[in-house]
C-alpha cells in the first residue's frame, strides 16, 4: 500500500505576473513525481487553489490537469464513511485523489468553494470533519480529514469532530491549520491537540517541510510544505520543496521526493542601522552582481532582501528600490522588505500607514475587523459568515442572518 502526500499547490498564485505559471508548473511536476511511484492514493492537504473564487483562466487548466491525473489513477473502493458521528456502509468507488480544502478556499456555508467544484466533477473526493475507510487491494486504510476552519475555532472543531481510528486498519489524519509550535499564534492548535490512535498526522497550511513527532504518542507528524513559494520566508529559501511517499509494509516507510524545477530563491538579511539610503542601495546592487545566476534553467531566480534597523535622519519612505528592480528585471525577481525598518522621525500616524503597506495586511482582514466592530458582536464565526456572504454578493442570505 503506497500513498503520495502533496500540500498547498496554490494554483493561480501570482496569476497575471511573470510568476503566474509557477504554481501549475510545480503542481504538474509534483503529480508526475507521485505517479512515478505508482501510488494507490494521492492525498492533498488543502489550499489546492490560491483564491476562493479562481479566475476561469485558472480553473480551466486546473480541471484539465486533474482530469489527466484521474485517467492515470484507478478509482479506489470505499467501504464506509463517518460524518456527523454516523457511520454509513458504502459500496462503490471514489477518485484516488482525496483531499481537504484550505483556508484560502473556504467560503460560507451557502457557497461552493473550488475544491467542492472539483468534487462535483468527480475529479477528487474531499473531506471535512469526515472519515472514510478504503479497501486497497485487501488492505484497509482509514483517511480522516478536517478542512480549514477559522483559527479561533480550530480547537473547538477538533474537539467536536473527535475522529476515531478505524480498527484493523492504517489510519491517517489530515488537517489544514496553524500550529503554535511552528507559527507564533497563541490561539493556534498544538501538536498535543492531535488525537491518539493514528499512524501519522499529515498537515497542510505550513509552507515549509517539517518532520516531527507527537509529544505524547510519538506518532509521526509530516508537513510536506507548499509546492510553490508564496510567502518568501527565510526557511523557504533553506528547505527544498517536494512531496512525501508513504509505503506501508510491516512498518511505515517515509520518503521525501524533491521537486527539480523550482525557481531558485535567496533570502538575505541586511542590517541598515546608521546607513544612508544610497549606501543600502549600493550594498544590494553589489550582492546581486556577485550572486546572480540561473540555478534552474529558464527561470529567473528570486531575491528577497529583509532590511532591519533604525535610520538616522531618514524615513523608511526615503528607501526606494524601483531603480534596482528595473535594473535587474531581465535577470532576477527582486523584492525588498522594509517592514522592520524604523526611524526616529517616523510619527505614529505615518508608522501605521507604513506597517499596513509593508505587512500587506489583507483587505479581507481589515474588512472583517471593521464588520465585527460595527455589528458590536463577539461572535467572530457569525461575523465571518456575514462577511463572506457580502463578499459573494448574497444579500438575501445576509438579511436572513441579520
Amino acid at each position: 500500500m503506497k500513498l503520495a502526500v502533496i500540500a498547498d499547490l496554490h494554483l493561480g498564485f501570482a496569476w497575471g505576473t511573470e510568476r503566474g505559471e509557477d504554481s501549475f508548473r510545480n503542481a504538474r511536476e509534483a503529480f508526475q513525481k507521485a505517479l512515478n511511484e505508482k501510488p494507490d492514493v494521492i492525498l492533498l492537504l488543502g489550499d489546492i487553489f490560491h483564491d476562493k473564487i479562481p479566475k476561469p483562466e485558472v480553473l480551466a487548466p486546473a480541471i484539465e490537469m486533474f482530469t489527466k491525473l484521474n485517467k492515470a489513477m484507478k478509482p479506489v473502493k470505499i467501504l464506509s464513511r463517518i460524518k456527523n458521528k454516523k457511520e454509513e456502509i458504502q459500496a462503490g468507488t471514489i477518485p484516488a485523489i482525496i483531499g481537504i480544502y484550505g483556508t484560502h478556499e473556504r467560503r460560507s456555508a451557502y457557497s461552493v468553494n473550488p475544491v467542492q467544484t472539483l468534487t462535483s466533477a468527480n475529479l477528487i473526493y474531499y473531506l471535512h470533519a469526515e472519515s472514510i475507510m478504503l479497501d486497497l487491494g485487501g488492505r484497509k486504510l482509514g483517511i480522516h480529514g478536517l478542512s480549514g476552519v477559522p483559527e479561533a475555532y480550530a480547537r473547538d472543531a477538533m474537539t467536536s469532530w473527535s475522529p476515531q481510528p478505524f480498527p484493523q486498519a492504517k489510519n491517517l489524519l489530515m488537517i489544514h491549520q496553524d500550529f503554535k509550535e511552528l507559527i507564533p499564534n497563541p490561539g493556534a492548535l498544538s501538536f498535543a491537540d492531535l488525537p491518539n490512535g493514528f499512524d501519522a498526522f499529515l498537515l497542510g497550511h505550513i509552507h515549509w517541510r517539517v518532520e516531527d513527532k507527537h509529544p505524547a504518542f510519538n506518532t509521526p507528524i509530516l508537513i510536506p510544505g507548499s509546492t510553490v513559494r508564496t510567502q518568501l520566508r527565510a526557511n523557504e529559501a533553506k528547505i527544498r520543496k517536494g512531496i512525501y511517499i508513504l509505503e506501508f509494509g510491516a512498518e511505515m516507510h517515509i520518503t521525501f521526493r524533491e521537486l527539480d524545477g523550482i525557481r531558485d530563491f535567496q533570502f538575505i538579511k541586511l542590517d541598515i542601522s546608521k546607513k544612508k539610503p544610497s549606501e543600502i542601495m549600493t550594498e544590494i546592487v553589489e550582492f546581486l552582481n556577485k550572486s546572480l545566476q540561473y540555478k534552474t534553467p529558464g527561470l529567473k531566480p528570486m531575491y528577497r532582501f529583509k532590511l532591519k534597523g533604525e535610520l538616522e535622519g531618514f524615513l523608511p519612505t526615503d528607501l526606494t528600490f524601483k531603480s534596482i528592480i528595473k535594473r535587474f528585471e531581465d535577470n532576477a525577481i527582486v523584492k525588498v522588505d522594509k517592514s522592520d525598518v524604523s526611524s526616529s522621525k517616523l510619527s505614529e500616524k505615518v508608522k501605521l500607514l507604513a506597517d499596513l503597506k509593508s505587512n500587506k495586511l489583507s483587505i479581507d482582514q481589515l474588512g472583517l475587523d471593521l464588520l465585527i466592530k460595527n455589528l458590536k458582536t463577539d461572535n467572530r464565526e457569525r461575523a465571518e459568515l456575514i462577511f463572506n456572504l457580502l463578499a459573494d454578493g448574497n444579500l438575501a442570505a445576509v438579511e436572513k442572518e441579520l
